[in-house]
């Protein structure tokens, strides 16, 4: 599909109409200042709270617990690096992914990255909607009911999908003012909560083990922010000028990131001593919610609400991306839909039928990760790597690691043959995948150009 590309293509309020088709270098624009905001707001979840309760679970000190979150989330770079392809090239992440995986490999990468998004798109209609269910309750004192919670998933759904249908400079646009907005109530909020925090037991925590404590909670942290985000990299920097230098790119999605995500989860983590239920509370909206006074309540959900949405707009966005690159002939725009028939029905026989299912379609999500780890080894060896070395490479690479690391994982629907002791209770099989994966492809690659030299000599 031929796209006349013009200084308006992306615009705000008006419907994005380029796909994956690289973006010519006349209509670039945009800095390294948009792409911080568009993750900061993107990963301003309250959620992450529960992550951060997750870590002091596994029985860590404070200082445990910090450098935990300090290498894990760490990881948050190899989103800011997997973003330099897309100003090199003008693709987004999954198109750009066909130069080293082939067009018909690739399409199968892209399939896992489009069930990826929209599973978790998914997952955040639903938060979404308990969380605007929840704020129902506050204003007008109705109770739950279906009803209710069906027009709640329909504002939540309104709300991401549209945004996520016009596109690019919509979603940069109103990321920015997120964060500015509810960047500021999430700081009062968090503050609101510290005066239930137990400092004396925090700070005199003993240390636990680093073994089967420490590294573990590491690869939960980069299971649960980073690798879930992947995919999606390229797409958000593929309209930025060539001029922009490639490490403020790196540094813009990495702080980015890191910020709100770090402050979130340290809350959680100083929280937990109080209330060690809160790592495996069923609704952990409403279970703070209890903790606040009066006046923080509202303002609380409703940042929830946004703070959750806008992370889910970009899964959305990026969603259609992938489906595009799977080879799905359609608009940019209409991929949205798709997405509206899958997510909205996974979400109502969740809301309605079964909510214990949503541990399972998690759990289903945790192993198509497990795919996505080793995609990502070979997605960093080839980060300015213009043509593909070896598309058997890549694939055969990817199947061998893929395949560890899912013999290797624990989730609540599959447990891998070889998922024993420490890999039972962490996400330590995704890192198997993708370090196996890894060293493949580069002695592969480079067995290969030694290979080439000496016939060639």
């Amino acid at each position: 599909m031929s796209i006349r590309q013009t200084p308006d293509s992306d615009s705000p309020w008006k419907i994005e109409q380029n796909g994956i088709n690289p973006i010519e270098t006349s209509i670039r624009h945009g800095t390294p200042h948009n792409l911080f905001w568009v993750w900061f707001a993107g990963n301003l979840s309250f959620t992450y709270i529960v992550i951060g309760a997750v870590i002091w679970s596994y029985g860590l000190s404070l200082w445990q617990s910090l450098l935990v979150l300090g290498v894990g989330l760490a990881s948050f770079a190899v989103i800011g690096f997997l973003g330099v392809p897309g100003q090199l090239t003008g693709l987004p992440t999954m198109a750009y992914s066909a130069h080293y995986f082939g067009r018909r490999g690739n399409r199968i990468v892209a399939i896992v990255s489009w069930i990826n998004m929209v599973g978790w798109e998914t997952v955040v209609l639903i938060i979404a909607s308990y969380a605007i269910d929840t704020l129902f309750h506050l204003i007008f004192g109705v109770q739950s009911t279906p009803l209710w919670l069906v027009l709640s998933l329909s504002i939540a759904a309104l709300a991401e999908l549209s945004l996520a249908f016009l596109g690019h400079a919509t979603i940069e646009y109103l990321q920015k003012w997120i964060s500015y907005i509810f960047g500021f109530f999430t700081l009062l909020i968090l503050l609101a909560l510290l005066p239930h925090v137990s400092w004396h037991a925090v700070w005199f925590h003993i240390p636990g083990p680093w073994l089967t404590g420490v590294v573990p909670a590491i690869t939960v942290v980069i299971a649960v922010s980073a690798l879930s985000w992947v995919t999606t990299a390229a797409d958000y920097t593929r309209y930025l000028p060539l001029r922009v230098p490639g490490k403020h790119i790196v540094q813009a999605a990495t702080w980015g990131s890191i910020i709100p995500t770090a402050l979130l989860m340290l809350v959680g983590i100083l929280l937990a001593q109080s209330a060690p239920s809160l790592a495996s509370v069923a609704n952990p909206v409403e279970f703070l919610l209890g903790w606040l006074p009066a006046w923080a309540q509202i303002p609380y959900v409703v940042t929830t609400i946004v703070g959750i949405i806008a992370g889910g707009v970009l899964c959305a966005y990026s969603s259609g991306l992938s489906l595009l690159a799977a080879g799905v002939k359609i608009r940019r725009s209409r991929t949205i839909g798709v997405d509206a028939v899958v997510s909205l029905g996974v979400s109502l026989y969740i809301l309605l039928v079964s909510q214990g299912f949503l541990n399972n379609f998690e759990g289903f999500l945790s192993l198509i990760a497990a795919l996505l780890a080793p995609w990502v080894a070979i997605a960093l060896l080839n980060i300015r790597m213009v043509g593909s070395p070896s598309t058997k490479a890549a694939v055969l690479s990817w199947v061998v690691g893929a395949t560890l690391a899912i013999a290797t994982t624990s989730t609540a629907i599959f447990t891998g043959p070889l998922a024993l002791g420490i890999f039972s209770g962490s996400s330590l099989g995704y890192f198997v995948g993708f370090l196996v994966t890894l060293a493949i492809y580069y002695f592969w690659i480079h067995l290969t150009k030694s290979t080439e030299r000496v016939t060639t000599e």
